[in-house]
C-alpha cells in the first residue's frame, strides 16, 4: 500500500514547491520592490574646476563647485496620500544647495516636495508637490529608475531647472565597483528659463548705463549609472552650460562637469549591492529554482504512479480454482 502512496506524496511536495516559486515572484517581490517612505540620504556632486558667474564680486569666476542634495522621506504624508489616491505613493522632501566659495551664502539653492510611485519612480500629480513653495506639475522619473529597469529608450527624466521631462536613452552596460549597471544618457536642449537683472556694463555698456534684464539659458547632458534591479542611480555626471544673454551679447553663468564624489558612489554601492542581490534572488533566482524543482517533482510523481500502475496490471492473478481444489487424498 505504501508504494501507491509515494507518488501522491511526491506530487504534493512538488505542488507546494511550485506554489512557493510563484509566491516569490508574484507576491513577495511586489511587496519588497518599493522605495522606503522614511528615506534619509545625502548625495554630493562636485566639479573641481567649474566656471561660473561670481555674484559676490559681480564678475566671472572659476573654482570648485559642490552641490549637496539632502532627501528626507515623510512616512505619514506618504501613507495619507496612498489612502487618498489608491496608489502606492512616496513623498520625499528634497533640499539642494550649490556652493562655490564655502561661505554662508550659497551660489544657488532650492527645496522641493517630490511625489512619485513607489514601484515605478514616476511622478504623481497630487499631495502638495512643489518647488520653493510653489505648486508644480511634474512628469517622468524624479529620483530613480523603476525596479527591474529595462535597457530601453522609453524613460523620461524630470529636469527641475526648466520644469520639463526629457527622454533618456540606453547606451550600454558597465561595471561599477563590482556591480553591473545600465548606462543611460539624457540631453536637455538649450532653453531659456529665467530673466535676471544685471549691470549693463557686463554686456559692453558703460558703468553708468544701469541695470538690464538678461535672459538666462540652460542646457545639460546627464549620464546615469543605474542598478537595473533596484533602479537606483549609483553614479551620475552632469555636463551643464548656462549663460546670460542681452542685446546679442553673452555672459557665462555656469559651465561645469559635475559628478558624484567617490565617497558618494562608494556609499551607494555599499548600501545597494546586497539589497540588489537579495531582491534579484526573490525576483528571479528563487522562483526559477522552485518552479523547476516543483515541476520535476510533479512529473516524477506522475511517472512513478504510472509505473506502479503498470506493474500492478502486469502481476498475474492467483488461480482461484487451484486454491479451492482439495487435496487429492484427504480433501474428500
Amino acid at each position: 500500500m505504501r508504494k501507491y502512496l509515494l507518488p501522491t506524496i511526491i506530487m504534493c511536495v512538488g505542488a507546494f514547491i511550485l506554489t512557493m516559486g510563484l509566491l516569490f515572484k508574484f507576491y513577495a517581490y511586489p511587496r519588497l520592490a518599493v522605495v522606503p517612505t522614511d528615506q534619509n540620504t545625502t548625495q554630493i556632486v562636485q566639479d573641481p574646476d567649474a566656471k561660473f558667474f561670481d555674484a559676490d564680486n559681480v564678475k566671472p569666476g572659476n573654482g570648485e563647485l559642490t552641490t549637496t542634495a539632502r532627501i528626507i522621506g515623510d512616512p505619514e504624508a506618504s501613507e495619507q496620500a496612498s489612502e487618498e489616491t489608491g496608489e502606492d505613493v512616496a513623498i520625499w522632501n528634497s533640499g539642494q544647495v550649490s556652493d562655490n566659495n564655502g561661505d554662508n551664502i550659497p551660489m544657488d539653492g532650492s527645496t522641493e516636495v517630490l511625489v512619485f510611485d513607489r514601484h515605478t519612480g514616476e511622478a504623481i500629480n497630487c499631495c502638495g508637490e512643489s518647488k520653493n513653495g510653489e505648486a508644480v506639475k511634474r512628469s517622468g522619473l524624479l529620483v530613480k529608475f523603476p525596479f527591474d529597469t529595462q535597457p530601453v529608450d522609453t524613460y523620461t527624466w524630470w529636469d527641475s531647472t526648466v520644469g520639463q521631462a526629457f527622454p533618456v536613452k540606453y547606451t550600454g552596460e558597465e561595471e561599477l565597483q563590482g556591480m553591473n549597471t545600465y548606462v543611460f544618457t539624457q540631453e536637455v536642449p538649450e532653453t531659456k528659463y529665467a530673466t535676471r537683472e544685471l549691470p549693463g556694463n557686463l554686456f559692453g555698456g558703460s558703468a553708468s548705463s544701469g541695470a538690464v534684464d538678461a535672459d538666462r539659458y540652460y542646457s545639460n547632458k546627464r549620464t546615469f549609472w543605474v542598478d537595473p534591479v533596484t533602479g537606483v542611480v549609483l553614479d551620475r555626471v552632469e555636463d551643464q552650460k548656462q549663460e546670460f544673454r542681452y542685446d546679442g551679447k553673452t555672459l557665462n553663468a555656469l559651465e561645469t562637469t559635475s559628478r558624484f564624489t567617490p565617497d558618494t558612489v562608494s556609499g551607494n554601492v555599499e548600501e545597494y549591492k546586497s539589497k540588489s542581490a537579495q531582491l534579484h534572488m526573490v525576483q528571479s533566482t528563487l522562483p526559477l529554482i522552485f518552479t523547476i524543482l516543483g515541476i520535476l517533482l510533479l512529473l516524477g510523481g506522475l511517472v512513478l504512479s504510472l509505473v506502479i500502475g503498470r506493474r500492478r496490471t502486469a502481476d498475474p492473478e492467483p488461480d482461484r480454482d487451484d486454491d479451492q481444489r482439495g487435496d487429492p487424498v484427504f480433501g474428500r
